[in-house]
């Protein structure tokens, strides 16, 4: 934990650190504007905010950390602390206790399992509520175990921001298959069996999700290979060399190092491939450790003005913009380029994850906002319209409307009713990352955006459809609403997609007082009724696998002939004709 000195100045703390004058030039060039982000995104979240920092072993996630502490308080005035996931080891006897009951290498700190979660959650969530006297957890590497609580500091006030840095933070777990070729001689020799690296892969699946989503805005120091991690980490140790106080410090030798970083290099080296594209700010390193590059692939689009037409377009994906089989959507290609032109917002409405429509609007080049798990919650990009939505809270780039509570509260429904149903069902967290690929088609990425939810819980139904009614009974009397999908069952809150898009039509109107919006819903299953029946104008598209949704309503109701991405195109070319708006599609 790093609380600084309001007085203490750039320099003593270059000297304080061993650092050249280059990295002064570094915070003048690169850091000094990311803080003023950091200070913009906290005024308008209105709370504190974690900024999370990924880097290799030896990359320099601490000192960066120290760094942006440094400079919130000395140059904003601001309040801030650096905690390390380091801190939150498990104890040596735990890790031993891991070690005898599990597997040997998990005696040896670092790789996710042998961090306590639950700690990390519980001491962020001291910090996000404000409290006055939070005490902090400090892990003692001299003695290879955590302090004694009464030595943890102590926090009077909670600091309006929290830099938490790790090696690990916001990994991705791996395909199983990926797991079974050894990386290292370690792996080779005392993993033989991949025991080891499957255990640390299912815990940094089932985990660590729940306090990487804490994290407001993500910072990845990019190593530009793992092989320079060796010279980084005998860096390190040379400076402890020179520093060490007590006989306690103990030393690597260059050999020592040499095995110590193959702990690491697995999931160091999945990082290096994954997670550049999932970040706020990525620092790209070059072998000196000096940056020469900042690349924000999460960068937030800028304001959109109101559109030029009075039609917003709520879409469904799988099955309708998107192919059911393949999730291709090049069909509907032109359509989407002609309503980019006219400004007319795209907004998807699924049963998907946040980060599964981040990545679809990414590749449809779509800066507009987007309803994520059946109606449970509503992201809109920060500074899309011109002030801050009533009832929305700010998490990361967002501005967000949730409808239902969080995903555990929903899980812990489903166990309940677990032992009446048998084998009947799997759910999403149940399957893991290889099993969401086995149901879905999906690559490793895309099913480990798929395994992140946030305010439900889908699961795949293997019984007969009496037991299905009657699990949809059972859960429903314990609170939850269950929607059946083109292929899942979607276990949430009482919420829909049809009161989702109600709710943000009026925002448009808000913002834009001088049109009256006419909504279009577009869906292909049940789970789309409710907002096709809301809207005010419905597009039905046929699925190879379902019927067409029953709805009640008749009036302003389409049914396109095609499937998919071509009966869509075929469909809003329909509606943008009926309205007058355009007809002319760009090729």
């Amino acid at each position: 934990m790093v609380m600084v000195n309001p007085s203490t100045n750039i320099q003593n703390f270059l000297s304080a650190h061993q650092l050249s004058a280059k990295y002064a030039q570094q915070i003048d060039h690169w850091f000094s504007d990311i803080t003023d982000d950091f200070i913009l995104h906290q005024k308008r979240a209105k709370r504190p905010i974690i900024i999370g920092i990924h880097g290799a072993q030896g990359s320099g996630k601490s000192t960066l950390a120290e760094c942006l502490v440094q400079l919130l308080i000395t140059q904003h005035h601001q309040t801030a602390i650096a905690l390390s996931l380091d801190d939150f080891y498990l104890t040596h006897q735990q890790r031993l206790d891991l070690a005898n009951s599990v597997h040997p290498l998990l005696a040896t700190r670092g790789v996710p399992g042998t961090h306590d979660i639950e700690l990390a959650l519980t001491t962020l969530d001291k910090l996000l509520s404000e409290r006055k006297n939070i005490a902090i957890p400090r892990f003692d590497k001299a003695h290879d175990d955590r302090f004694p609580i009464e030595q943890w500091p102590v926090l009077e006030v909670a600091p309006k921001f929290i830099i938490l840095e790790g090696w690990c933070m916001g990994a991705c777990p791996q395909l199983d298959e990926m797991l079974t070729l050894p990386v290292n001689a370690l792996e080779q020799n005392d993993d033989p069996d991949a025991y080891w690296r499957r255990y640390v892969n299912q815990k940094l699946e089932q985990d660590y999700p729940a306090l990487f989503q804490r994290i407001d805005s993500w910072i990845m120091l990019k190593a530009p290979n793992f092989d320079c991690v060796y010279n980084w980490r005998l860096e390190q140790e040379e400076k402890l060399q020179q520093t060490a106080v007590t006989v306690s410090n103990k030393i690597m030798s260059a050999e020592d190092i040499s095995r110590f970083i193959q702990y690491y290099q697995r999931i160091t080296q999945h990082c290096l491939e994954t997670l550049p594209e999932q970040m706020d700010y990525v620092f790209e390193l070059n072998m000196e450790r000096e940056i020469v590059a900042l690349k924000r692939p999460k960068k937030s689009p800028p304001s959109v003005t109101c559109p030029k037409a009075s039609l917003l377009v709520f879409t469904d994906l799988d099955g309708s913009l998107l192919d059911h089989h393949n999730y291709r959507h090049d069909e509907a290609d032109p359509v989407l380029q002609n309503l980019k032109q006219l400004q007319i917002p795209l907004i998807p409405v699924s049963s998907k994850t946040q980060s599964e429509i981040e990545q679809i609007n990414a590749s449809l080049d779509n800066p507009h906002p987007f309803i994520c798990e059946n109606g449970a919650a509503i992201f809109i990009p920060v500074d899309y319209f011109p002030e801050q939505p009533a009832e929305t809270k700010t998490s990361g780039h967002y501005w967000v409307k949730e409808f239902v509570q969080p995903r555990a509260h929903w899980q812990s429904i489903i166990k309940s009713v677990k032992p009446l149903f048998s084998d009947d069902f799997t759910t999403f967290a149940q399957a893991g990352i290889d099993g969401i690929i086995a149901m879905t088609g999906l690559d490793v990425h895309a099913a480990a955006r798929a395994a992140r939810r946030q305010y439900g819980e889908a699961l795949a139904w293997h019984g007969n459809p009496g037991k299905q009614k009657q699990f949809i009974e059972e859960v429903r009397k314990r609170g939850a609403q269950v929607l059946i999908g083109g292929r899942f069952l979607h276990v949430s809150g009482q919420c829909d997609k049809g009161r989702a898009i109600e709710w943000l039509k009026q925002v448009y109107e808000h913002f834009c007082p001088d049109k009256r919006f006419t909504s279009l819903a577009i869906g292909d299953s049940q789970n789309d009724v409710a907002m096709l029946e809301t809207a005010d104008m419905a597009l039905l598209i046929p699925s190879p696998v379902n019927s067409f949704p029953e709805l009640t309503r008749h009036h302003d109701v389409m049914k396109a002939t095609h499937c998919g991405p071509r009966g869509w195109a075929e469909g809003v070319q329909q509606v943008l004709k009926q309205l007058h708006i355009s007809t002319a599609i760009v090729h």
